[in-house]
């Protein structure tokens, strides 16, 4: 049943439970993340997963102010350099391998890089926005259902434009921090077709992407449907793995069981491609159409297949002449991988989070490991031509 944080604050544990109508008020046009057939999707396969805390905050004569989305998941850190701080802080959470499994109360997608943890109205502002979902958090941590379940707060992740707005959550005793950048190309109105955007390439990185393509001559690529997802899931999931094990941090280790359900509800606006060789299913790209954003989601890979028929290469050009086809602005393809994304164009963009421990004193101690934590050092590739000028 939902509850009451305050007169006009209201948090609930289901997607059933949200009053539609005034949830929708609040969703920007054509957004993803917090749509409620996504919600749904989510919460219908990887129950267990993530503990999921919708909130609802309305003004004083009942008109919705800001909807947002909490959830308690794990997150499982394989190694750190700051191994003796993190003993300090969660040595209750560390594992027989020595990674570390904490507990931790997100505001954000656990799932997509970007601020998509809440949505409010034109009458407040994202720094009243922030400081209504400070108060929140403090809320949940002290409510009985919850406050044991999780060691730390984190608000993921905030543009550089919306760092100033963000900064108010120092005042909640928050730590900012970067983790690796999101890497972010943007689309030049004269790229028509992918054609167009290949001609753009200067010519040493027009011919790596023939290269590419050659290679992956033998490879069928194309999008599924939700039964194929389904019929495939053992596959998807099997290529997700190799993945997330190659990740010196992993979550979300379920999240493609949501896929066939996430085509079923979002339908366009969400992509799921297989990359068939000789009828056999070795890689996956998911996406998501994200308002005028085409966002990259996962991958997944038999690396057997990679060098030889440059899958992954292959698949960063397919985002993009699927963004060309769309007609976005933007294409995101997230964090990892940033100079093979940088050889196509795309540029880092820094991601700034906020975390906090729920104990004041191990609070104190997480300022040294966050100021640790930086972004991957990489050589930027520049592959467009002069006389291609950026918007």
């Amino acid at each position: 049943m939902p509850k009451k944080l305050s007169k006009n604050c209201i948090f609930f544990e289901s997607v059933k439970e949200i009053p539609q109508s005034q949830w929708n008020l609040l969703m920007p046009k054509n957004g993803v993340y917090l749509s409620l057939p996504y919600l749904t999707a989510l919460e219908k396969t990887l129950k267990g997963t993530i503990n999921p805390i919708y909130v609802l905050i309305s003004d004083p004569a009942g008109k919705p102010l800001l909807a947002g989305m909490f959830q308690i998941s794990t997150f499982t850190y394989k190694k750190t350099s700051q191994q003796n701080l993190f003993l300090k802080l969660f040595q209750d959470c560390r594992n027989e391998d020595d990674s570390f499994s904490i507990k931790g109360l997100v505001c954000g997608n656990m799932f997509a890089t970007g601020e998509h943890g809440f949505s409010y109205s034109e009458e407040i502002s994202k720094e009243n926005a922030l400081t209504l979902l400070a108060k929140t958090a403090k809320q949940i941590q002290k409510d009985a259902r919850w406050k044991d379940l999780f060691k730390v707060i984190l608000f993921k992740e905030f543009w550089l434009a919306s760092v100033k707005n963000a900064s108010v959550l120092e005042d909640y005793k928050y730590r900012s921090f970067q983790v690796d950048v999101n890497m972010v190309l943007k689309l030049h109105p004269s790229w028509k077709t992918f054609a167009d955007y290949l001609q753009s390439l200067k010519a040493k990185y027009r011919t790596k992407a023939n290269s590419a393509f050659k290679k992956s001559e033998k490879l069928v690529i194309r999008s599924l449907s939700s039964e194929e997802i389904d019929e495939q899931q053992t596959n998807i999931q099997r290529l997700f793995s190799n993945v997330l094990n190659k990740s010196e941090y992993r979550y979300g280790e379920n999240y493609p069981a949501s896929f066939a359900v996430l085509k079923e509800n979002l339908r366009e606006l969400f992509i799921c491609k297989g990359v068939f060789l000789n009828s056999e299913l070795i890689a996956f790209s998911t996406a998501f159409v994200n308002g005028n954003t085409l966002e990259a989601n996962y991958v997944g890979i038999d690396y057997k297949y990679n060098t030889e028929y440059a899958v992954y290469e292959r698949l960063l050009y397919e985002y993009v002449e699927q963004a060309i086809a769309l007609k976005v602005s933007e294409l995101h393809l997230g964090r990892t991988s940033e100079l093979i994304k940088s050889a196509v164009g795309a540029v880092p963009v820094a991601m700034t989070l906020y975390a906090r421990h729920t104990s004041k004193i191990k609070n104190v101690l997480l300022k040294p490991v966050l100021e640790n934590i930086e972004p991957n050092a990489f050589e930027l590739r520049r592959p467009f031509g002069e006389f291609l000028k950026r918007v």
